[in-house]
């Protein structure tokens, strides 16, 4: 994850934020992502989601989280990760 971490807010063609539920069941498909106070961009292709259960064998320091990977049409691609109802970046790939 960047240091600071930086907030990104994902979004379905419908405007709605989009979800993962328990059963890696996204809410929609990914429309728009809005990185920071950047203007949304369109994403053009992802894949995903992928779980990733973290410290699992200790319970008190333990996340559970999913991670999408978003193409965009400026030509960059992110990992985003949902850690409860917040998206979070974690990796730009230009």
């Amino acid at each position: 994850m960047l240091t600071p971490p930086v907030a990104v807010l994902v979004c379905t063609a419908g405007g709605a934020s989009l979800q993962i539920d328990e059963r890696l069941e996204p809410s929609g498909v990914p429309a728009t992502v809005q990185v920071g106070r950047e203007p949304p961009a369109a994403v053009t292709g992802w894949a995903g989601p992928w779980p990733v259960q973290e410290r699992w064998w200790a319970p008190d320091e333990a996340v559970a989280l999913a991670r999408l990977q978003l193409g965009l049409a400026d030509g960059r691609a992110l990992l985003v990760a949902q850690a409860g109802d917040t998206w979070w970046l974690e990796a730009v790939y230009d």
